[in-house]
């Protein structure tokens, strides 16, 4: 590793210790309503005001609402205080998160990793769709996953990449060094991301489900939690395009065992996905 690499690793580690991670280029009306959304008086009239003001995300805020995840045989509609009243407060970070990471892309000092922000991201939406969707399939009397924290889970899933892309930017080295900066991802992206989520108020389920999703093949409890339907949908994502491979990899995972899918196809899974001409993946790229 490079001296360049061995600094960059350095002032990562020191700043996630230290906690209050700040992503490159974020643009300044996404980190207000963030911080709004934290606060134990949020208006939902001033966010909607706010929100109002970027078409870009009103948009999305729109298009959310509209979805088939949320619109459940209501009426379309076109205010925008309605439709994040329609989504939750909850819900309306990720479509933050959404029209951040267009914003970003659009970046000029990001430019050298903007290619991969994109695919962080598709394939965080990929992920956040087949959360929700095995969320509400695998209810039943018995059981009932939150389908909107699954969601949630998705999206976030690859903020602390992003998070390192971003500040990676800056150092060419790293940059035309597509080998190391990847193991750089790999080994940081979870604790950067727990910082991440836990400043922007989501909620212990949701950070240790984006942090601790990778392990949880290898935990040894017995009951399912939202990390094992995030597991499962990063597996479904990863094998998208080779459904066959699927079977037995979902019977290898501890994590889709205690979802107990065996009960869900993966041809009935993709065909679901694919149904849905407005779906949360196609709103939120």
């Amino acid at each position: 590793m490079s001296d360049v690499a061995y600094r960059f690793v350095d002032r990562l580690k020191r700043e996630i210790d230290r906690g209050q991670l700040e992503i490159a280029c974020f643009p300044e009306v996404a980190t207000q309503l963030i911080q709004e959304l934290d606060s134990d008086h949020v208006a939902v009239h001033d966010i909607a005001r706010v929100v109002a003001g970027e078409p870009a995300l009103a948009v999305r805020v729109i298009g959310m609402a509209n979805s088939a995840a949320y619109r459940s045989g209501g009426r379309s509609m076109t205010d925008v205080r309605m439709a994040i009243t329609r989504i939750g407060l909850r819900a309306l970070r990720g479509v933050i998160l959404a029209f951040a990471v267009i914003k970003l892309r659009e970046a000029r000092p990001l430019r050298a990793v903007q290619y991969r922000i994109g695919d962080v991201w598709q394939r965080s939406t990929l992920i956040a769709a087949l959360a929700h969707l095995l969320a509400v399939e695998l209810r039943n009397d018995e059981v009932r996953y939150d389908h909107e924290a699954a969601m949630l889970s998705g999206l976030m899933q690859g903020v602390g990449k992003i998070y390192i892309l971003a500040e990676a930017a800056l150092h060419s080295e790293l940059i035309e060094d597509v080998g190391l900066l990847d193991d750089i991802v790999r080994a940081w992206h979870a604790p950067a991301a727990s910082k991440i989520l836990t400043q922007w108020g989501l909620g212990a389920a949701v950070v240790q489900a984006v942090e601790k999703h990778d392990e949880a093949d290898t935990a040894s409890r017995d009951e399912a939690n939202l990390t094992d339907l995030l597991r499962a949908a990063s597996l479904f994502a990863e094998l998208r395009d080779t459904p066959q491979e699927l079977p037995r990899h979902l019977v290898a995972s501890r994590a889709c065992q205690r979802l107990d899918l065996r009960r869900l196809k993966p041809e009935y899974v993709f065909s679901q996905l694919a149904s849905q001409s407005d779906s949360l993946e196609s709103v939120l790229r």
